[in-house]
Order: C-alpha cells, then structure tokens, then sequence
C-alpha cells in the first residue's frame, strides 16, 4: 500500500511540472498534438500506479519523452511553418460578409442547426445579422455581427471613456494577499488605515478588492457591505 501511495506521489508530481511546462492551455484549446500527448499521458501515468510489477521508471522516461517532444515541436511550429500546416488546422470560414459557404461547412462536418447554435450563443438571432463566422484552430467559433446589428460603443456614443481596469483582492476571509498589495505599489498600512477609515480589522472582512480605478470594495463576514470609495 505504501508503495503504491509513493508512486503515485511521484506520478502526481511529474505530471503537475510537465503539465507546467507544456503551458496552460485549457482542453478546449489544445492542438492536436497537444490532445493527442495529454490522452498518452494519462495512460502512461496510470500504469504504474494500477500495476505495482511496472517498474517507475517505465512512466518517468515516456513522459519526459512526451513532453520534450511537445516543447520541440512547439517551437517547430512556431519557426517552420510547413510544420505548423501539417499539425495544426486552420481556420474555417463559415460565413463570409453574409454569404455562408457549403463547402466549408461540409469541411468543417457542421450543420445548419449547429451553426445556428452557435449563432445564438454569441447572442445574435438572425443569419442575416452575420458578418462572419470563423471556426478557430481550437475549434471554437467566432461570430464577427455587422456593424449595423453591433451594439453602440462609448466611441459612437460620444460618451467620456472611463476604463475601470479590472479587480484585484487585497483580503479573502481574513487574510491579506501580499502579492496583489506589492503589485499595486501599496503596503500593509496602507491597508490598515483604509480599514480604520470604517472601523474594520482585517480579520473582519471576508471580502476586498480594489481596481484600477482606485474603487474599494468591502465585505465583512458578517454580510456587511462597506459603501466603495477610492484608494486615493
């Protein structure tokens, strides 16, 4: 038992770094040959693990093997791009200003009904609407709507841009996350006297971000919500 719990430690960890290494792509979004290297992977891993006869190291060698090969060709894709075609698909376009090509919707094995699907999801009703549809090398699709079916921008509006930038949490249930605060130039007693501003320790608060913008958001654990306010 012992033994097969130290093997998988060792195949847990190996897979963790490999992983690391290959990048952080979600499934969804692996090439082929990066599908194909996470499917023997997993194979691989599990040998070892089910099969205490197996020797480790039948496990450790294919999967360094599987991961420098997928490094090598990675930059081979990146460098030779007679390499990148064989590997990699390109992109479909489904539908062109409007006019929605047969031919590559038979390449592509996609129906009607599923393009339709998509349409919807991207949050357009009508083909008409479509400029473009495009099935990615991940094989997600993209809808590009025409201008006139685009919802107004800040631009066209004539309105003042006001970007907020995005969140970033500063304390989650009582605990300061330090690399956030050293990222935004501030300190700890920066943090302390935002707080005494409303009488609050940090051991108090479950929630705090604040954006770009300088806006504070405040949750204490108890539900209480403190009003935003800026960082300045």
């Amino acid at each position: 038992m012992l033994t097969i719990f130290i093997r998988t430690v060792i195949i847990y960890v190996l897979l963790v770094i490999t992983m690391r290494l290959m990048g952080k792509r979600q499934l969804g979004e692996l090439e082929l040959s990066e599908l194909v290297i996470t499917f023997l992977l997993s194979e691989i891993a599990s040998l070892p693990i089910t099969n205490s006869e197996i020797p480790i190291m039948y496990a450790i060698i294919p999967i360094l093997t599987l991961m420098s090969l997928e490094i090598i060709t990675s930059i081979l894709m990146i460098n030779c791009p007679p390499v990148k075609k064989i590997l990699s698909s390109r992109p479909a376009v489904i539908i062109s200003k409007g006019v929605i090509s047969r031919s590559e919707m038979k390449n592509a094995r996609i129906s009607i009904d599923e393009l339709i699907s998509q349409i919807r999801q991207n949050g357009i009703y009508n083909l008409e609407d479509v400029d473009y549809a495009i099935i990615e090398e991940n094989g997600k699709m993209s809808i590009v709507p025409k201008s006139s079916s685009r919802p107004p921008d800040i631009k066209t509006l004539g309105l003042a841009d006001f970007d907020s930038g995005v969140m970033h949490i500063l304390i989650s249930d009582g605990k300061t996350n330090s690399y956030n605060l050293n990222m935004l130039g501030k300190d700890l007693n920066w943090l302390k006297s935002k707080l005494e501003k409303h009488g609050i320790k940090i051991s108090e608060v479950f929630c705090m971000t604040v954006n770009d913008a300088g806006k504070i958001f405040i949750q204490k654990k108890d539900g209480t919500q403190i009003k935003p306010s800026s960082s300045a």
